[in-house]
C-alpha cells in the first residue's frame, strides 16, 4: 500500500484534471483496501470515468488497482481492482464467451460494475451473480444486485465494491474474432489512448419503448465537434468525447458540457444526462 499527501488528483486521473488530495492511497490488493477504509473516504479504480473538482478533495481517495482473478469452470471470481481487460482477454484465452462485445473498455473491474459498463448490446451488470460490498463497516454479499442502463444498485445506495462473481459461457467459436472487432472500432472512433480524456461523456437516450439514441449522434447535429471552451474541447472524431486539450480544468469541462446539454435541449427537447462521474467535495 503506497499513501501520498497533497498529490494532485490529476496524477491519478485519465482525464489528467483535479487538484491536490489531502490523502491518496493506492491499495493493491483487496486487503489492502479493507485496512484503508474508513466510511468518508472516496473509493476509485484507475480514475477512467471520472472528473475531479480542481479545489481538489478534502477526505481521503483510495485508488484500487490491483487484486487478483481466477476462472473456475464458467464462473469469474474477481477483486475489484482487477483491470477489466486482463479478465476479458483471461477468460477468452480459456475458451469462455460473454465478454467479448467489453473488449477495449477501460478501467477496473470494480469500476465497470458500479456505472454498469457496456458496448454493443452487452452490459457487464447482464453477467454479475454476487457482488462482495463493504457498506458503513460491514462486509456484506449481495447475490444478483440491481443494475440499470449505466447504473447500478451500488450507485444509487453506495457501498465499496470488494469482489464479484460472473458467470460466462462457453465459447460458441467467434468470441476471440468479435472481441478484435471492437477494438479496431474503438481505434477508429474513439480518442487515442494517449489522449486525456474520461471516455463517453454523456449516456444514450433511453426513449419510453426501450430503443436507445446514441448522445453522440444528437451532439454531432448540434454541431458539437471541434467546439472548445478553455482547455476543453469536443474531439473531432466523435462528438460525445470532451478531451483535454493541455491545460483543462475541470470548470472548462462543465462549463462545455453545459453548453453542448443547452444545444440538444433546444434543438430536440432532449436533457442528455453525464456518464462520467463528477465528484465533488461536499
Amino acid at each position: 500500500m503506497k499513501v501520498f499527501k497533497d498529490l494532485p488528483l490529476r496524477d491519478f486521473s485519465r482525464f489528467r484534471i483535479g487538484g491536490p488530495a489531502r490523502q491518496i492511497v493506492l491499495a493493491e490488493s483487496r486487503e489492502e483496501l479493507l485496512s484503508a477504509l474508513e466510511p468518508s473516504a472516496l473509493v476509485f479504480g484507475e480514475g477512467t470515468n471520472v472528473l475531479f473538482p480542481d479545489e481538489g478533495l478534502e477526505k481521503k481517495v483510495i485508488f484500487f488497482q490491483g487484486g487478483e482473478f481466477h476462472l473456475d469452470g464458467q464462473w469469474v471470481v474477481s477483486d475489484a481492482g482487477v483491470n477489466l481487460q486482463a479478465i476479458v482477454k483471461g477468460s477468452l484465452e480459456q475458451g469462455l464467451g460473454g465478454l467479448e462485445d467489453l473488449a477495449g473498455i477501460p478501467g477496473t473491474l470494480g469500476g465497470a460494475i458500479y456505472g454498469n459498463a457496456g458496448a454493443f448490446g452487452t452490459q457487464i451488470g447482464d453477467l454479475v451473480r454476487e457482488v462482495e460490498v463493504w457498506k458503513e463497516g460491514r462486509l456484506l454479499r449481495l447475490k444478483s444486485p440491481w443494475f440499470g442502463y449505466r447504473d447500478s444498485i451500488f450507485k444509487r445506495e453506495g457501498g465499496v465494491i470488494l469482489r464479484a462473481w460472473l458467470k460466462l459461457r462457453r465459447a460458441k467459436g467467434r468470441e476471440k474474432e468479435i472481441a478484435e472487432e471492437r477494438l479496431r472500432l474503438r481505434r477508429e472512433k474513439h480518442p487515442p489512448p494517449q489522449t486525456p480524456c474520461a471516455g463517453s461523456f454523456f449516456k444514450n437516450v433511453v426513449l419510453p419503448d426501450g430503443r436507445k439514441i446514441p448522445a453522440g449522434k444528437l451532439l454531432e447535429e448540434v454541431g458539437a465537434k471541434g467546439m472548445r471552451i478553455g482547455g476543453a474541447g469536443v474531439f473531432p472524431g466523435h462528438a460525445n468525447f470532451i478531451i483535454n486539450l493541455g491545460k483543462a480544468k475541470a470548470e472548462d469541462v462543465l462549463r462545455l458540457a453545459n453548453i453542448l446539454k443547452e444545444k440538444v435541449r433546444e434543438r430536440f427537447g432532449i436533457e442528455l444526462e453525464e456518464e462520467v462521474i463528477v465528484v465533488r467535495d461536499p
